[in-house]
């Protein structure tokens, strides 16, 4: 399992993933910039934009795969791939909660979460468009800027702009998820 890590790239890549994730998200903390969109300006928070990098790190891992020897080999590559990609996210909803905690408010925690969410949408992705599945987080964003908000307020089907309280996009990010990892499941010995 140790070898099948490092040819993953996963022991360097990962811990750098993890890294940039916590301190991007400690360093835009509530902070909010006006994106045009097609009904305004909202106000959109820094934070959605926070795990974009750690999927980018992920997919790499992913993808940097060795696919004869994978195909030919007796373990499940698919339930390594999707231990992984849980431990990950794990990782970012934990590094979400830690630096809430020392900011003193709960909007960091929102990181985790859309880093779930994000992710589930890019294992989606991933099974039918294969590594260029990591642009569809960066689409979910855009569209969610464009045309997510009303006035100020975010419409309910964007799921990362909602409050970090909100029940609704906790249960949408873990169902995401979890298509995501049975996505994974059925395409992993697929070449990408």
């Amino acid at each position: 399992m140790s070898l099948w890590f490092k040819a993953r790239k996963g022991h360097t890549l990962l811990p750098l993933a993890l890294a940039v994730f916590a301190g991007a998200l400690f360093a835009v903390q509530d902070n909010t910039v006006l994106l045009p969109s097609l009904v305004g300006s909202p106000q959109v928070a820094l934070s959605l934009f926070v795990p974009v990098p750690l999927l980018a790190f992920l997919m790499a891992v992913l993808e940097s795969r060795l696919p004869a020897a994978e195909a030919s080999g007796v373990r499940s590559m698919a339930r390594l791939d999707n231990g992984l990609v849980t431990a990950v996210v794990g990782a970012a909803v934990l590094c979400s909660v830690l630096i809430a905690s020392l900011q003193g408010t709960g909007a960091a925690t929102t990181g985790g979460r859309n880093a779930a969410f994000l992710a589930g949408l890019m294992l989606i992705g991933r099974a039918w468009a294969g590594q260029a599945a990591v642009m569809l987080p960066v689409g979910w964003l855009v569209t969610v800027a464009v045309v997510g908000f009303r006035g100020n307020v975010p419409r309910p089907w964007t799921v990362i702009a909602l409050p970090a309280d909100d029940v609704f996009a906790a249960a949408a990010s873990l169902v995401v998820f979890a298509i995501g990892l049975a996505a994974q499941i059925r395409s992993s010995r697929k070449t990408a």
